[in-house]
């Protein structure tokens, strides 16, 4: 299957960390004081769980949170999650396989698009669009590179991970999309943009208007 992470599951925050640090986690956490007590958050790739404790650490309960994540491992490392008292679906599809009538406050992608292709990054933001209440907030962590404004080495370490990753996993990628284009594509303004790893990876709270 494309973009299942089942092979890397057990060692992705591991590796992860081996090579960026906390920064990872840091770039989504910083962006979790927009989520409220009350709301209904949909969760995308969230991967082995960890933002679940950090959730419950920031807010007792009152959160109902649907995690959608397409790795079976992945799903079942994060069941083993300390929740709090919040109420958690976990939902074992790929985002494009994902349908509900819900509507969230909140939508939180970290690390996801990466894995997409342009036309596959702009087809699930507009499906994801629909979804999220309006005034609602997307948070989005990933890694940031633009030819123009690059650096070497990050040229360098972004295809060396797809290169990696890419024996181990099939990873439909091979370049990052613009993420600019598909949110101003769907009308969404920056509310805060924080950079992180010397501007290799990026965290940013769009509002939906």
């Amino acid at each position: 299957m494309v973009n299942n992470y089942d092979p890397l599951a057990r060692y992705y925050d591991f590796l992860s960390r081996l090579v960026y640090g906390r920064t990872q986690v840091d770039a989504q956490v910083q962006m979790l004081d927009q989520v409220r007590p009350g709301d209904k958050l949909l969760i995308v790739g969230g991967g082995t769980g960890w933002i679940l404790e950090t959730l419950a650490a920031l807010y007792p309960d009152g959160l109902q949170i649907t995690y959608v994540e397409s790795s079976k491992v992945m799903i079942r490392l994060a069941r083993r999650r300390k929740r709090g008292g919040h109420t958690v679906s976990f939902v074992e599809l790929p985002i494009e396989q994902f349908v509900t009538e819900e509507r969230f406050d909140c939508i939180l992608t970290g690390f996801l698009f990466d894995n997409f292709s342009q036309e596959h990054t702009e087809a699930t933001i507009r499906a994801l669009d629909t979804v999220l209440m309006d005034g609602g907030h997307w948070l989005n962590a990933d890694f940031y590179y633009t030819p123009k404004g690059g650096s070497w080495w990050q040229w360098l370490l972004l295809h060396s991970m797809y290169w990696i990753v890419g024996g181990i996993v099939r990873v439909e990628a091979h370049k990052l999309p613009d993420m600019e284009a598909c949110f101003n594509a769907v009308g969404y303004e920056v509310l805060r943009r924080t950079f992180y790893f010397r501007g290799f990876i990026q965290g940013v709270v769009y509002r939906k208007r």
